[in-house]
């Protein structure tokens, strides 16, 4: 294991678009925070939103800043279709193979690649998440509610799988990133259409659907769950949540694998 991670770094630490996206991350979830609360600071309808005492202070700020960074693991993703489009691209993997790594070995190197991005923007989330509440509330109550960032960090996983497993199948940079995006709002599209006109029960096992509930939206919460009780709305079990990434994770390498097994690298 050590010496496939030694590999992938080998790989990794010379790409410029890697750290570029990195960087960009690092910037934008301290600053969407801040831009949060100065838009519900000026918004018309206060009593709809968070006030900013409960979205930047302990234990809110974890719920908060989790929701905030999960819209930003689409382009954390982008940087997994990178480095495995340029693998094949770039006959990286052939040479791999040549030199005697199996093919299951260079899908576990891809696994510990991504698991280490997602502790790594997990880890971040969590530092600024902490930062933040410390100041506005002291670090009292910190581990109130820190059990959403492990979350965080499984739902980072899930789409870093996702994109890995669309970058195995297109194998190109472009159309696999244009896929990858593209899917999320096909996805929704497809899930409003048949909540609408059938049932809005299948749409609650789509992959994307259910990573995204990972990671609640907060925001007008009074307002949903008042709707939800109203129309007696069947809501998938957090715990139903959890095995269905499992299942969608395993799914997503195991096809990613049969695919590389079946290829000529």
């Amino acid at each position: 294991m050590k010496q496939l991670l030694s590999i992938e770094y080998a790989k990794l630490k010379k790409l410029t678009s890697i750290k570029v996206i990195f960087l960009v991350y690092v910037a934008i979830v301290p600053l969407w925070m801040l831009f949060m609360g100065f838009f519900f600071r000026s918004s018309p309808s206060p009593e709809l939103f968070p006030n900013e005492e409960t979205m930047y202070s302990f234990p809110g700020v974890w719920r908060f800043i989790t929701y905030s960074a999960s819209w930003f693991n689409v382009l954390m993703g982008i940087t997994v279709v990178i480095i495995t489009c340029n693998e094949i691209q770039f006959r990286t993997m052939r040479q791999n193979v040549i030199d005697g790594l199996t093919k299951k070995q260079f899908i576990l190197g891809k696994f510990l690649v991504i698991l280490c991005i997602a502790a790594i923007v997990s880890l971040y989330t969590a530092i600024v998440g902490f930062l933040i509440g410390g100041f506005y509330s002291g670090f009292g109550g910190f581990y109130e509610n820190i059990h959403y960032v492990p979350t965080y960090f499984l739902q980072t996983l899930a789409y870093f799988s996702f994109a890995f497993f669309f970058a195995v199948l297109v194998r190109k940079p472009a159309l696999s990133i244009i896929f990858f995006v593209v899917s999320f709002i096909v996805e929704l599209i497809i899930g409003v259409i048949i909540s609408n006109s059938v049932s809005q029960i299948p749409y609650q096992f789509f992959p994307l659907n259910v990573f995204s509930k990972l990671t609640p939206n907060p925001f007008f919460e009074k307002i949903l769950l008042a709707e939800r009780a109203k129309q007696n709305l069947w809501e998938m079990p957090v715990w139903g949540n959890y095995l269905l990434v499992a299942f969608y994770l395993s799914l997503f390498f195991f096809i990613a694998y049969r695919v590389l097994k079946k290829r000529d690298v």
